[in-house]
């Protein structure tokens, strides 16, 4: 499923500067939280580089799913809220990638 996974998103991952294999990284700091992340980097063969450029994006949009409901109750709209946090993990990917 690794494979699979790393072949479709390999083309978006590189204009961060990751591989293919990252967005397992992502989706799962993204769904579940910043520790399941962590874990799953852990066992991929990244760089300093690669590694820094997922934990600001992890920053930026982590939990999403629990963030996003606690938004909500306050009155945010959750389209606005979760677009805004990948935006700013993808602008935040892509700026990093170009100054290290």
């Amino acid at each position: 499923m690794l494979n699979y996974v790393a072949v479709v998103f390999k083309p978006l991952m590189q204009l961060v500067g990751l591989p293919g294999e990252a967005a397992i990284v992502l989706v799962l700091g993204g769904l579940i939280n910043i520790y399941a992340a962590i874990g799953a980097m852990m066992s991929l063969a990244l760089t300093t580089k690669q590694i820094t450029i997922l934990a600001v994006m992890i920053s930026f949009a982590h939990n999403l799913l629990v963030e996003t409901a606690v938004s909500t109750r306050v009155g945010v709209s959750a389209k606005l809220i979760v677009g805004f946090r990948i935006l700013l993990a993808v602008v935040g990917g892509l700026i990093i990638n170009i100054i290290l």
